[in-house]
């Protein structure tokens, strides 16, 4: 490999630098592990589709924790000497691109990489089983910053409650796991530029796909009478919405039924478990905004109409 280690010395300068590349922190998406990114997504991000930033509350507090989840870790790892990283580095041949969150010095195994992350309580639980695993798209993040960094040793080190306890996981180099991400990097790439678009992962891409076709081609027909799985889905869909309304009606009966109980009380009492009250409230008018936007509606022969956004 021969890699670029280029400085950064501003947030839009960085951003430029990781447009056309894989980043370590998507590398995750091409093996379909990634929680919030899809290969659909990289791909359309690399044929130039903008995707606006929001900063939601898990990230605000990912960045603003960065430094503290690094000095939790000096302080259980004395021995190491932590320090920023300052440089976005890349494989110009790969197009792939990383930059660790810090570097570790001092450990006789060489240099070690850094991530840091921040969850909540019960993420922690869930996705690293209360600090026995790494989850995997964090462990792919990391090896491919330690690939392209030529570090020893890897540190995912995540912070997941107020008092600031920190679990602490060490990843070491993988040459078979690196040359799977090589292999799957480089078949993201062939596939790109043959203009072949990397199957959609229809739970996470509902929203993508919305943006990426907006609005129909007028008096546009597609015939899809050779597709042998939609009219199984079509029947599954079917079933699954009878499900519903049979379960929205009892839900309803069921609601009536508390309310007669209740009659003319407030607040009902002496149930474990639940508090049930029926008061009157009071809703605040508004007008919602002219918009735009493509409903798919299906139908049968003879009956209404079904929408689905």
């Amino acid at each position: 490999m021969t890699i670029e280690r280029i400085e950064i010395t501003s947030r839009e300068q960085w951003l430029k630098l990781r447009k056309p590349d894989v980043t370590a922190s998507v590398t995750g998406a091409l093996f379909g592990l990634h929680p919030y990114v899809t290969a659909l997504k990289v791909y359309y991000q690399h044929q130039g589709m903008e995707f606006p930033f929001e900063e939601t509350k898990p990230v605000r507090r990912g960045r603003l924790l960065e430094n503290a989840v690094a000095e939790r870790v000096a302080e259980e790892h004395p021995e190491w000497a932590i320090r920023k990283n300052n440089h976005y580095y890349r494989d110009p041949d790969l197009k792939l691109g990383a930059t660790p969150d810090f570097f570790i010095d001092g450990d006789p195994r060489g240099l070690g990489v850094l991530q840091t992350k921040t969850a909540y309580p019960h993420i922690f639980e869930r996705d690293w089983d209360g600090g026995n695993i790494t989850p995997l798209w964090i462990e792919l993040q990391l090896l491919t910053e330690m690939m392209l960094t030529d570090a020893a040793f890897g540190v995912a080190a995540v912070v997941y409650n107020y008092d600031l306890d920190v679990s602490i996981r060490e990843l070491p180099r993988h040459s078979g796991a690196e040359a799977r991400i090589i292999d799957a990097v480089q078949t993201y790439w062939r596939d790109f530029n043959a203009g072949l678009e990397p199957q959609p992962d229809y739970g996470k891409d509902a929203e993508l796909i919305k943006l990426i076709y907006p609005h129909e081609a007028q008096h546009k027909t597609i015939d899809l009478s050779g597709d042998n799985e939609l009219p199984a889905m079509l029947n599954e869909r079917r079933a699954i919405m009878q499900r519903i309304d049979s379960l929205d009606q009892r839900k309803s009966e069921i609601e009536t039924e508390i309310k007669f109980k209740l009659r003319d009380a407030a607040v009902a009492t002496g149930i474990d478990g639940f508090k049930v009250t029926w008061k009157t409230t009071q809703f605040r008018g508004y007008t919602v905004p002219e918009r735009e936007a493509r409903v798919l509606r299906i139908s049968t022969k003879g009956n209404n109409h079904e929408r689905s956004s």
